[in-house]
């Protein structure tokens, strides 16, 4: 087997297997039904759960509107702040495009949709994992443990895959001889875009999502103070 194909193998192959592995653990948490403690009885042995969990029915039926609650505030999110990325990578691409060239220009909008897709994964995963995660531990707290770490691991297998996989079509693509005919300090040179692009749009991401899950973080506060007269951080408060 020649060197070219163990690269081509070694650059492809893991990241695919990466993506799997994603999709398995997002079906696995999404399969997770809300239907309740097994048996009728909470895992938990903490008097406030115990109480609680004499309405099940009551519980679920809250659990599930508290859920659509935060995924139509997570869309909005996304929404608002995808429309101002879309601007700036616009932008930015139409200043790098003269300025540097097509192929780090290219670079830049591939990077920056991957991390645009990634955040978006991560978003839509945490919603769903959330909600399915207090309904584990509702039985036990193993069974919460090992949720919250399979729908985590979706994120981090999603995010290195789709960068490592992107990454390479990009190098196989840049190799084509109309690019840059074997040039390789102009090729990384161009692959420098991918890295701008990515690490830009998780700076916004970083800093929009900052500044709204304070916003949210206030609002659960004050919406638990004045309505049902709920300390800050009470552990009865879902937001």
């Amino acid at each position: 087997m020649s060197s070219v194909t163990l690269t081509n193998v070694f650059s492809f192959v893991p990241p695919v297997v990466g993506l799997l592995w994603a999709i398995k653990e997002l079906v696995y948490v999404r399969s997770i039904k809300l239907a309740g403690p097994y048996k009728g009885k909470s895992g938990m042995q903490d008097s406030l759960v115990a109480g609680d969990a004499r309405d099940v029915q009551k519980i679920l039926l809250a659990m599930r509107e508290i859920s659509s609650n935060i995924a139509e505030g997570a869309n909005a999110f996304l929404i608002a702040e995808y429309k101002y990325m879309m601007v700036y990578v616009l932008v930015f691409s139409v200043i790098i495009w003269p300025c540097i060239g097509f192929g780090t220009m290219l670079s830049f909008v591939v990077g920056s949709i991957t991390s645009i897709a990634c955040g978006y994964i991560g978003m839509k995963t945490a919603v769903y994992c959330n909600v399915r995660t207090a309904h584990e531990c509702w039985k036990n707290l193993s069974d919460g443990y090992d949720v919250a770490l399979r729908g985590g691991s979706v994120m981090g297998f999603a995010l290195v895959s789709l960068a490592v996989l992107n990454l390479a079509i990009l190098v196989t693509i840049y190799n084509v001889p109309s690019f840059y005919n074997g040039d390789l300090r102009a090729l990384y040179e161009a692959l420098t875009g991918y890295g701008l692009g990515g690490s830009s749009i998780a700076l916004f991401g970083r800093v929009g999502g900052g500044i709204y899950t304070k916003a949210a973080d206030v609002g659960a506060d004050l919406s638990g103070k004045n309505e049902y007269g709920l300390d800050e951080d009470d552990p009865r408060n879902p937001g």
